[in-house]
């Protein structure tokens, strides 16, 4: 039994990792193939090309292509042996094939707690990046304290409550301006604001406030405005639109929840998406579990496409449900915070009792 143990775990690593290497190369291919022109305009030559992909292939495919190389390793491991009658030959052995199963489902859940890990190191990292270096900004970043977003460029210190990237708006938008003596000159509070094309800032509710530095006890000059326009000296400002909690990590969500729960706000999104990112891992093994039945099934109908187009329409489901959760949830509906979990135990209940019902 330990031979085969390590038999069957050594074929789900191989086919995992393979798989997972396979997919990457080919959606650096069809990327390169789809955005080559932005890659070209992003950078400088070969090398510029090559930082777009190592930046943009983890940030956004990694995390859908490590699940679906979990499933594709469970599914072959098993499938192909049950479709070649070894599978039958095992059982007559006397071997239970949920017992066979078990250490593909040990290193799924291991490559799980790995997953967790990584989405929050590279993964992370990877997409903070590739949004810095799109918008041209390699040295300065966005930090996070308390319950908003902090930038500092030349005489201006920015603070931001969150950024909408798709529409290039700003939400409770305050600037500050010194002096070369770091006195304060200015200051700038509005609503909300929403960059355009040319990096002007088109303010609403905008409250301008001037300082005399030479005159600390003079009272500011107060400027009132519904819609006001701010020029913005170069693009680097462009970098407030990753003012945004998903470029947390999850200690540092934590807080930041913690924080705007302390400032009277709506945590809701943000507890949505913590749970979201909690629960995203668990898809490495409950994909192994949900390919195992199928995989299996393969001994009484000998076909292999058949079973993989069953699972490749059970991930779609899957994923399908899984967007209608996370678009309810960008909403502020509270039953939506555990709406990662519960399609986690609906599906891993389901392949549980087909994991149970396969026969001995």
């Amino acid at each position: 039994m330990q031979i085969l143990s390590r038999q069957f775990l050594a074929s789900y690593l191989t086919l995992y990792f393979a798989t997972l290497a396979a997919s990457l190369l080919v959606v650096g291919v069809i990327e390169m193939m789809l955005n080559l022109d932005d890659a070209l305009e992003s950078s400088r030559g070969l090398a510029g090309i090559g930082i777009y992909l190592f930046l943009r292939l983890p940030s956004y495919y990694l995390p859908y292509l490590i699940p679906v190389s979990s499933f594709v390793a469970a599914f072959l491991c098993l499938g192909l042996p049950a479709r070649s009658q070894e599978i039958v030959a095992i059982k007559a052995g006397g071997i239970a094939p949920q017992r066979l199963c078990l250490p593909v489902l040990l290193a799924a859940g291991s490559l799980a707690i790995l997953t967790l890990a990584l989405n929050e190191t590279l993964v992370l990292e990877s997409s903070n990046r590739f949004e810095s270096w799109k918008h041209g900004d390699k040295e300065d970043e966005i930090f996070a304290a308390r319950s908003a977003f902090w930038y500092s460029r030349g005489p201006y210190l920015y603070r931001v409550q969150e950024a909408d990237s798709a529409t290039r708006t700003l939400q409770d938008v305050r600037v500050y301006e010194r002096g070369t003596d770091g006195r304060l000159l200015r200051t700038i509070v509005a609503a909300s604001a929403r960059i355009a094309e040319d990096n002007r800032w088109h303010l609403q509710d905008a409250v301008f406030r001037s300082f005399e530095p030479d005159d600390p006890s003079a009272p500011p000059t107060v400027r009132r405005e519904q819609n006001a326009i701010l020029e913005m000296s170069s693009e680097r400002e462009l970098a407030l639109l990753q003012a945004n909690a998903s470029t947390l990590s999850l200690p540092r969500l934590i807080e930041y929840i913690e924080a705007i729960t302390a400032d009277g706000r709506d945590p809701t999104r943000y507890r949505a998406l913590f749970h979201s990112r909690l629960a995203e891992p668990l898809t490495v093994l409950l994909f192994a579990l949900l390919a195992i039945p199928l995989a299996l099934a393969v001994e009484q109908s000998r076909s292999l496409a058949t079973a993989a187009v069953r699972g490749i329409a059970l991930i779609g489901v899957f994923y399908t449900l899984q967007t209608v959760a996370a678009i309810v949830a960008s909403e502020g509906v509270a039953a939506a915070i555990t709406g990662p979990w519960i399609l986690l135990v609906a599906f891993g209940v389901w392949g549980s009792w087909r994991f149970a019902r396969v026969p001995a």
